[in-house]
């Protein structure tokens, strides 16, 4: 008995290893070609998927994300992020736009008004250019235009003459703006009062830059408020009234006037001399007048810079500087036998005469 079933067992067990060696072997094979086509896949999706990086990096695209694994799109978003965040915080107060060299023609002798042709009209193209308004830009050197001049020499602190000369040319071939308040509102007006010039400005950057005429410094009366010095104060002020129109008042009368501190307006005059002779207000010419108040506003600020005038202090422009010379020259010129002979034949006629005057005024 025991015999039989040592010999069934080793039999059936004969039977069972050559179908089990068969089937490891199977098996064995199966899970070989399993792993090299994983290993296949794998290795085919990372290449494609490289091959795809590649080209979307060498084309400037972003590469996209396949899969969960991708680091690259994060960074970039937030270096674009950075990027974006960093000229709004930059950039709230802009610098104002310096306006690039222009070389201007000779203006050889000097280009005056009544004067015409080409170089009046390059001039008055580049002063147009940098907000100097010197009225239509034509080929004639009219007064619109000898204003616009004689601001380009008051920002510049060259002498006022109205006329181009080859200062004149130098600043305008180079011209460079300088705010008396860059910090400040985007939108405003700037009075110097060393300068005399009024400037506007619209997001920061200049608008109009005109000549102006402020408080003369002199003792006047007649106005609404009685006997007063003609002082412009400095200081921070803002728009408050328009009249449109001719106003006219007991010191006379001002056109389109743009109140900005009491009875203090910047309007339009005929007359705007390049120095201070105003009572307060600030004078600007007549064809600027016409559309200065559709820059500015109620509540615009008005800053006056500069050097206030004193109470007497009047102002003593160039012209009286030259009459001292002129009045040396005729004393010593004078000799005094030229001064007796006059006397003897006309000494008669002044005694009668001064009879006639002295009643007449009397």
């Amino acid at each position: 008995m025991e015999a039989d079933e040592t010999s069934s067992d080793d039999a059936s067990d004969g039977t069972d290893r050559t179908t089990r060696l068969a089937y490891r072997r199977v098996s064995w094979r199966r899970r070989a070609i399993a792993t090299a086509a994983a290993v296949l896949v794998v290795a085919g999706a990372a290449g494609t998927y490289a091959v795809i990086a590649n080209s979307q990096q060498a084309s400037g695209a972003a590469p996209r994300p396949t899969g969960s694994a991708v680091p690259a799109p994060p960074s970039t978003r937030r270096s674009t992020t950075t990027t974006t965040l960093a000229p709004t915080t930059t950039t709230t107060i802009p610098p104002v736009t310096q306006p690039k060299d222009q070389v201007m023609p000779s203006p050889g002798n000097g280009i005056r008004q009544g004067n015409r042709g080409a170089e009046v009209l390059i001039y008055e193209a580049r002063m147009k250019a940098l907000h100097f308004d010197p009225g239509p830009v034509d080929d004639v050197f009219d007064q619109d235009t000898r204003y616009a001049v004689t601001t380009v020499q008051k920002y510049f602190g060259l002498p006022r003459t109205g006329v181009i000369n080859a200062a004149v040319q130098l600043v305008l071939t180079h011209f460079v703006y300088t705010p008396a308040e860059p910090r400040s509102e985007p939108d405003r007006v700037e009075i110097d009062l060393d300068r005399q010039v009024l400037t506007l400005y619209q997001g920061w950057q200049p608008r109009l830059l005109t000549t102006t005429s402020t408080g003369s410094g002199e003792h006047f009366c007649g106005g609404v408020d009685g006997c007063q010095y003609a002082i412009t104060p400095t200081g921070h002020f803002h728009f408050y009234q328009l009249i449109r129109g001719w106003q006219k008042g007991k010191l006379g009368t001002m056109w389109n006037p743009y109140y900005f501190n009491g009875s203090d307006a910047v309007h339009g005059l005929q007359s705007v001399p390049a120095y201070p002779a105003s009572h307060g207000c600030a004078r600007i010419p007549m064809h600027i007048a016409n559309y200065f108040y559709t820059l500015v506003h109620n509540g615009e600020s008005v800053f006056v810079v500069g050097t206030a005038k004193r109470p007497g202090n009047g102002y003593v422009g160039p012209a009286p500087k030259p009459p001292p010379t002129t009045t040396t020259a005729p004393t010593t010129v004078a000799p005094p036998t030229t001064a007796k002979k006059p006397t003897t034949t006309t000494h008669a006629p002044p005694t009668t005469k001064p009879t006639k005057n002295t009643t007449s005024t009397t």
